[in-house]
């Protein structure tokens, strides 16, 4: 075993066996390049010079406890320059971000960061200049990168990394499940370290030679393969509602056939509905809608008779989303879709991908302004209520209820700074 009384981490030299500190680059002794530590590592060590980066980035963050919509609350940035590293100066600097959609403190117990830190906290888009010099960014694992871009899509900025090294998946010796604390205790880093652990871990690396190669970049993008370059950034929001035909005593054998649809685009540039579309549709296996149905819906026999069949009615809407670009359908619950889905298999009628996903209105309404009280998904009117919007119409119509969400969004999205993104989709069944 070899030992040393002055090297913490000792090395021998593999041409004149001298014992040396792990730091050094060659022996003092030969002046041999440290290849033992580099072969161990399964790394060349004359890539040091060969493909070096100049200067390194570490990213390093803390989030809040709300599982359903995490946001950064501290953001820690570091930089590197690994020729400089021995000389143990470097660059780093934290930050509190001021939360954007969500209350901060949810567990206080588990969060370094107070309210009042927050709400004077700097916006998350200031950090960016600190990024722009770095040649290569790392993240502890995958998750944290992720955050970091789904925090950019939040705030509405472009996110300035595209590629990144997930620490954990590059680290030598990696075990399954490898933590912060094995890393740090495999190279016997203080406890004292810990507050830019990451960084630490770094630099001790760099130190011992080891090098950050191009092969170990990983590309930092959403996780939805099909969807990803149709839907990043919703243009428009399609607004939807169905009604469909029912009676009072609730018949097993009644088909509750779609009656009419109604839907709105809204544009979120020019914050303003800017295209309708509403279609009677006329029901085939019940062609006379009943007494109840009128009363509840609003619909009355001789709009059914004068409609259109599901066919046209979905040809037309498909017509509309064409010339949409990016937009996502947004419903007040996840009954719509399905509904349209097993009909139109039932009658055959063709539908586009794009009624496969959706944004449940009920189950993203920020539970800031929700009542404290109850722990449903809250009905349209509590919402609007929470809001301060006067509901408009009769809100059992489908004309109403598109209205009224219209209304809803955008005072969610300018008012309370949400943002409607691929975090919130919902699928039905495959078509």
């Amino acid at each position: 075993m070899i030992c040393s009384e002055n090297c913490q981490y000792p090395w021998q030299c593999m041409i004149c066996e001298s014992v040396s500190d792990y730091f050094v680059k060659q022996c003092p002794q030969c002046q041999t390049p440290k290849e033992q530590f580099c072969r161990l590592l399964n790394t060349n060590y004359e890539l040091n010079y060969q493909e070096q980066y100049k200067k390194i980035g570490i990213i390093e963050m803390e989030c809040n406890q709300d599982r359903h919509n995490q946001e950064i609350i501290k953001l820690k940035i570091s930089k590197i320059l690994p020729q400089e590293i021995d000389d143990n100066e470097y660059f780093k600097k934290e930050f509190i971000i001021r939360p954007l959609t969500v209350p901060l403190i949810q567990s206080p117990q588990f969060q370094s960061v107070t309210q009042e830190q927050a709400n004077d906290g700097v916006l998350f888009k200031s950090t960016f200049q600190y990024l722009n010099d770095t040649d290569l960014v790392i993240f502890e694992n995958r998750a944290k990168a992720q955050m970091f871009l789904n925090s950019s899509i939040q705030n509405n900025v472009q996110c300035p990394i595209k590629q990144y090294i997930e620490l954990k998946n590059v680290f030598p010796f990696q075990k399954p499940q490898l933590t912060m604390n094995d890393m740090l205790r495999w190279l016997k880093i203080p406890y004292s370290a810990q507050q830019f652990a990451l960084t630490s871990i770094v630099i001790e690396l760099l130190k011992r030679s080891y090098t950050f190669q191009a092969q170990m970049l990983q590309q930092l993008q959403f996780p939805i393969p099909e969807e990803l370059s149709r839907l990043q950034g919703f243009t428009n929001l399609i607004l939807f509602d169905i009604q469909v035909a029912q009676v009072e005593d609730n018949r097993q054998n009644y088909h509750q056939e779609i009656i009419e649809i109604s839907a709105q685009v809204y544009n979120i540039d020019q914050r303003k509905r800017v295209q309708e579309f509403q279609k009677y549709i006329k029901p085939v296996d019940n062609p006379i809608i009943s007494e109840y149905c009128t009363k509840q819906t609003g619909i009355k026999q001789f709009q059914i008779n004068n409609g259109v069949s599901l066919q046209q009615a979905i040809n037309q809407l498909t017509d509309i989303f064409k010339e949409l670009g990016r937009f996502c359908i947004i419903t007040q619950g996840d009954i719509d879709l399905i509904i349209l889905k097993k009909e139109a298999e039932r009658k055959k009628v063709k539908l586009v991908r794009n009624f496969t996903y959706y944004i449940n209105i009920k189950k993203v309404f920020p539970k800031s302004l929700r009542s404290k009280t109850s722990l449903k998904d809250p009905s349209m009117t509590e919402m609007l209520e929470c809001c301060g919007l006067l509901q408009y119409g009769n809100h059992e119509s489908g004309t109403a209820k598109v209205v009224n969400l219209a209304n809803l969004v955008d005072h969610l999205i300018f008012n309370e700074n949400i943002r409607f993104d691929e975090k919130m989709l919902q699928y039905t069944c495959k078509i």
